[in-house]
C-alpha cells in the first residue's frame, strides 16, 4: 500500500513539474499566447543625432522591434531594425542631424510579430541653447487674428526674467488699447528655442524663436473658430534706425534703390494672399515692379506713398499725391534689429467693409552696391514654422519643414488647429537665377506660391494658394 501512494506520488510530481515548464516555456508543448495587436499611438521627438519615440502599450505583446528609414513608408520588410526592447520607449541614437526620419514599431511575443504602427518622423538637429534670459527685454509685436474675430493687434510689452509679461502699448483694429488677460499672459523659452505662454499646462501660445535671438513667431487659437499669427521682434539696446540709413534708397552713383519683397495676408471680409517686389527711392517713396493675388489688385502709382522710420525702428507709410494710390498703408511697421526684415499691421478701409493684414517685407540691398547673394543650396536646412489659413476656413499650424541643397522639401513635423498631424505633401522650390540677389523662390508646380529666403538667409516666407482652397502665409526660422 505504501508502495502504491509512492508510487502516485511521483506520478503527481511529474504532471505539476511539467505544467509549471509548459507555463514558463520549458516543457515539450509550449503555452501560445496568440498574436500580438499592432502597437498605437507612436510618437517621436527629435533630439540631437537622437530621436525618442514612446507608444502605447499593445495586447499580448512580450517586447517591440523598433525599425526607421530615411524616406516615408518604412515597413518591417524594408526598414532598419534599431533594436527589440521590453518597454514602450526607446531612444534611436547615432542619427545624422538634419535628416528626416521615419520610424514603426511592431509588437512579438512567441506567436509571431504584429503589423506595423502608425509611421511618424523627425529630424535630429543639434541643440540650439536658448534659455529664459534670451526671451527677457522689450518687444515689437503683430498678430493677424482670422476667423469669427478677425482683426490685428500690435504694441510693445515687455518679458521679465520669469517670462512674466506687461503690455507698455497695445492696440486692435477695432480701437481697443487694452490687452485681453488671454493674450501672452506670460512668456515661457525652453532650451530648444520653443515658446509657450503658461509655464505649466495646456499653453495655447506655440512659438519658436529665431537663432539671433531677436524675433519670436507662433499661432495660437484665441477661442471658438479664431486663429492668429504672431511676430516678435525684440528691441535691441544700441540698435538705431534713420530714414537716409535704413529706408531709403542709396541714389544712382551709389547703389541705386532700395529694393523689397513683401508677402501678406488679409483676414476679414476679403481674405487672400499678396506679394509684391518693389524698391524705395532716395526720397523714401516707394515703387512696385510686381503686384500679385488672387483679386487681380490694381498696382499703386510710382511714388504714390512713402515711408519714413523713427530711430527706434518704428515705421510709418504716408500717401502723396500720385494716383492710383494703395489702397492700404503701414500706419505702423516695425524694422527688425538687423534692418533686413519689416513687418506690420493695417486696415484696408478703401471698399464696403475693413480688411486686416499683416505685411512682411525683407530687404535684398540692405548696403550700398550691395554684394550679398542667395544661392538654391542657401535654402538647405530645418525650419520650425508657423502657418495662418485664410478664406473659407480659419486654421493655423506650426512644423517644421526641412530643404535639400537642391530644392527638395518636405515636412517632417505638422500639426495644425484642427488637430490634423497628417504631413502635407512633399514639393520642390526654384530660386531667382537671373537676379541672385533676390533670394525669391518659386514653387514650379504650384504657380501661387510667392516666397523669398531672407538677407541672412535663415528666414523663409511664402504665400499661397492651398489645396483647400484656403489661402496661406507661412513663416519658417531656420
Amino acid at each position: 500500500m505504501k508502495n502504491r501512494w509512492r508510487f502516485i506520488s511521483t506520478i503527481l510530481l511529474h504532471v505539476l513539474l511539467g505544467l509549471s515548464l509548459s507555463s514558463c516555456g520549458g516543457g515539450l508543448t509550449r503555452f501560445d499566447p496568440g498574436p500580438p495587436s499592432k502597437p498605437s499611438s507612436l510618437t517621436a521627438t527629435a533630439g540631437d543625432g537622437q530621436v525618442a519615440l514612446s507608444w502605447a502599450t499593445a495586447n499580448n505583446a512580450a517586447g517591440y522591434n523598433v525599425y526607421y528609414a530615411t524616406s516615408s513608408g518604412v515597413t518591417k520588410s524594408s526598414g532598419i531594425q534599431f533594436a527589440t526592447t521590453a518597454g514602450t520607449s526607446t531612444i534611436v541614437t547615432g542619427l545624422k542631424n538634419d535628416t528626416p526620419y521615419f520610424f514603426i514599431v511592431t509588437s512579438v511575443n512567441s506567436n509571431s510579430e504584429s503589423a506595423e504602427s502608425n509611421e511618424v518622423s523627425a529630424t535630429p538637429v543639434a541643440l540650439r541653447s536658448f534659455s529664459q534670459a534670451d526671451m527677457a527685454g522689450t518687444w515689437n509685436f503683430n498678430i493677424l487674428v482670422s476667423g469669427l474675430s478677425a482683426g490685428w493687434m500690435r504694441g510693445k510689452l515687455v518679458v521679465d526674467t520669469a517670462g512674466a509679461v506687461t503690455f507698455s502699448s497695445f492696440l486692435d483694429s477695432s480701437g481697443n488699447v487694452t490687452a485681453s488677460s488671454g493674450l501672452f499672459p506670460s512668456l515661457i523659452m525652453n532650451s530648444v528655442g520653443q515658446v509657450k505662454d503658461a509655464a505649466q499646462g495646456i499653453a495655447n501660445f506655440h512659438g519658436v524663436m529665431a537663432s539671433n535671438r531677436n524675433m519670436v513667431i507662433g499661432t495660437s487659437s484665441p477661442g471658438g473658430t479664431s486663429r492668429l499669427i504672431a511676430i516678435l521682434q525684440k528691441q535691441v539696446s544700441g540698435v538705431t534706425f534713420s530714414d537716409s540709413g535704413d529706408i531709403k534708397g542709396f541714389g544712382n552713383a551709389a547703389g541705386g534703390s532700395r529694393r523689397f519683397v513683401y508677402n501678406q495676408i488679409s483676414s476679414g471680409p476679403i481674405q487672400e494672399w499678396e506679394y509684391a517686389v518693389g524698391q524705395f527711392g532716395g526720397d523714401g517713396t516707394i515703387q512696385y515692379t510686381v503686384l500679385a493675388a488672387p483679386s487681380s489688385p490694381v498696382k499703386p502709382g510710382n511714388k504714390a506713398s512713402s515711408m519714413t522710420i523713427t530711430a527706434d525702428g518704428i515705421i510709418t507709410e504716408s500717401l502723396t499725391s500720385v494716383t492710383p494710390q494703395p489702397t492700404v498703408l503701414m500706419s505702423r511697421g516695425v524694422m527688425s534689429s538687423d534692418k533686413s526684415v519689416i513687418v506690420g499691421t493695417a486696415s484696408d478701409t478703401s471698399g464696403a467693409n475693413s480688411k486686416y493684414i499683416l505685411r512682411i517685407y525683407q530687404i535684398i540691398n540692405i548696403n550700398p552696391s550691395d554684394t550679398n547673394t542667395i544661392a538654391l543650396a542657401d535654402l538647405k536646412g530645418s525650419y520650425s514654422a508657423a502657418k495662418l489659413f485664410v478664406g473659407a476656413g480659419s486654421l493655423s499650424a506650426s512644423a517644421t519643414l526641412q530643404i535639400g541643397s537642391t530644392g527638395g522639401s518636405s515636412f517632417s513635423s505638422y500639426l495644425d488647429s484642427n488637430g490634423t498631424t497628417v504631413l502635407p505633401d512633399d514639393f520642390s522650390l526654384a530660386i531667382d537665377t537671373a537676379d541672385t540677389k533676390t533670394g525669391i523662390l518659386t514653387n514650379p508646380n504650384d504657380a501661387s506660391f510667392h516666397g523669398k529666403l531672407s538677407y541672412f538667409k535663415d528666414m523663409l516666407v511664402s504665400t499661397k494658394t492651398d489645396s483647400n482652397g484656403l489661402y496661406s502665409l507661412f513663416i519658417g526660422l531656420k
